[in-house]
């Protein structure tokens, strides 16, 4: 039976941004949690502070009771990454996707400006129409964070030294990014700062493109599982 995996979920969403992969590898055999981070889907109106969300992401790791896959997308690429860093827990492998940069406070902010200001303009409908329906319907089904969590988030993000965290990391990290993801700039820098790094760029997808194209990503993904269950 293949380890279980730990997914981490983006900035405004939730463990939704999930769902395909955890109908699709879930009827591959695949045991999978996503949970929410503070201040996110059912936890919404909780204040996001980056001791919950450590913590919920060392109690999804912890719960299985066995070593783990983590995979986190966006901020969730960056909190897999620093908590990877931190933790004790053994892990099998790390897949960070769509989050090469290192961001700083006063970067993390501005993002965080431009989310509230496409979010005055455009609101879900913009969500929609950058995704296509199907895929933003999965990204908003459990609501999204309010703009005060998002502000609080990238703050937090901003102060992280993520190429730090990559090196201190002893499992094997994959950097998985789709063609057009914006937050490609850096993977080339994280790469070397890896002690057991590999870099896959998706021929095909911007940043949510485990939404965008759940096939074949998921497919990808699975292999890329397999490959460091091979290795451990």
């Amino acid at each position: 039976m293949p380890a279980p995996v730990v997914f981490v979920h983006g900035l405004r969403t939730s463990s939704s941004m999930w769902d395909p992969q955890l109908r699709i590898l879930g009827d591959r055999g695949w045991r999978c949690v996503a949970p929410d981070l503070p201040g996110h889907g059912d936890r919404r109106g909780e204040a996001f502070t980056v001791e919950a969300a450590l913590a919920t992401i060392d109690e999804a790791i912890a719960g299985w009771g066995e070593p783990v896959h983590l995979v986190g997308c966006s901020l969730g690429g960056m909190f897999a990454l620093h908590a990877a860093a931190l933790t004790d827990r053994r892990l099998l492998s790390v897949v960070a996707a769509g989050c090469t940069t290192q961001p700083s406070v006063r970067s993390a902010r501005a993002y965080g400006r431009v989310i509230g200001l496409v979010d005055v303009v455009g609101g879900e409908g913009a969500v929609r129409r950058a995704m296509g329906e199907e895929a933003a319907a999965h990204f908003l089904r459990k609501g999204r964070a309010d703009l005060a969590t998002v502000d609080a988030t990238v703050v937090t993000v901003g102060g992280f030294d993520l190429l730090d965290d990559v090196a201190r990391i002893d499992a094997p990290v994959t950097f998985l990014n789709g063609h057009l993801d914006q937050f490609r700039g850096e993977e080339r820098r994280f790469l070397r700062a890896a002690r057991r790094g590999r870099l896959v760029v998706l021929p095909f997808g911007t940043h949510m493109v485990n939404l965008t194209d759940p096939g074949r990503y998921t497919t990808v993904l699975e292999s890329l599982l397999l490959d460091a269950e091979s290795l451990s």
